[in-house]
């Protein structure tokens, strides 16, 4: 899974948790924590130097304690095109659309917070991860698929994509696709997710499957990924298949941290 989706995945399974009351915390010598001392939530990007005033945290357990202080109820996690995020006039609803861009949802009562992240350079390779908050929105309907339709889709498409690249004999791609689809299907957590991925007590089998089912099939980016393939029979039917598969995989991710609670 792309790191920036794996921890804020984290960060929102985390939030939800601490807010439930769960004794939890996001360390940073947790697995997923990349960067875990440069993950900061502020309430406007830096230009050179943030100031005090527009730091909300300045580590991920800090931003769960501001959260509960604060009395948010809920956290969902999202992803929404960033032209209906920038500003609160364009916005009439966070859940009115869904694009590529990643945040994370705070609901308070009938208004929500909006977090999203952005990371920048600070010195060489060192990346400093910043969350924004936008303030005050409507909150509209927030409405997810369960986990059961999630996992049937999720099936369906892998299904689809080993037949493909069985008929296209891309040996390799078989392989990667058939172990995600047989992820949906093995009932022993521990050759999931790692035991300390998670909060623990908190996500169901089910949840666990569809996640570790995404991370093996998420297959983007880089060189000699799938979007590298190009000698295949039908381009047009390949091309269709991997939309298919992105918008699914998103979907499920979703799906599944937003699964606890189960309210």
């Amino acid at each position: 899974m792309h790191t920036e989706v794996l921890q804020i995945s984290l960060l929102t399974a985390y939030g939800k948790a601490y807010i439930e009351g769960k004794d939890v915390s996001f360390e940073k010598n947790h697995p997923g924590a990349y960067n875990h001392r440069n993950i900061r939530f502020v309430a406007k990007l830096p230009q050179e130097q943030l100031i005090k005033k527009d730091i909300i945290a300045e580590n991920p357990n800090d931003w769960f304690k501001y959260l509960k202080k604060e009395k948010f109820i809920r956290l969902h996690l999202t992803y929404q095109p960033s032209a209906y995020i920038s500003s609160k006039a364009r916005l009439k609803s966070v859940s009115d659309n869904k694009g590529s861009h990643w945040h994370i949802i705070a609901e308070k009562e009938e208004k929500c917070d909006i977090w999203k992240s952005k990371w920048q350079s600070e010195s060489g390779e060192l990346m400093s991860y910043y969350f924004l908050m936008i303030k005050d929105l409507d909150l509209g309907s927030v409405n997810f698929p369960t986990i059961e339709t999630t996992k049937l889709y999720l099936k369906e498409i892998l299904n689809d994509l080993v037949e493909f690249t069985k008929k296209n004999e891309l040996t390799n791609w078989i392989e990667v696709f058939q172990n995600a689809l047989n992820y949906l299907s093995i009932e022993n957590p521990s050759k999931l997710i790692e035991d300390d991925y998670l909060p623990t007590g908190c996500y169901s089998l089910e949840a666990k499957q569809i996640l570790a089912a995404c991370d093996q099939a998420w297959v983007f980016g880089g060189i000699g990924s799938w979007n590298d393939v190009v000698h295949v029979h039908d381009y047009d039917l390949y091309r269709r298949l991997t939309a298919n598969l992105y918008d699914t995989l998103c979907n499920s991710i979703v799906s599944a941290i937003n699964s606890y609670p189960d309210k």
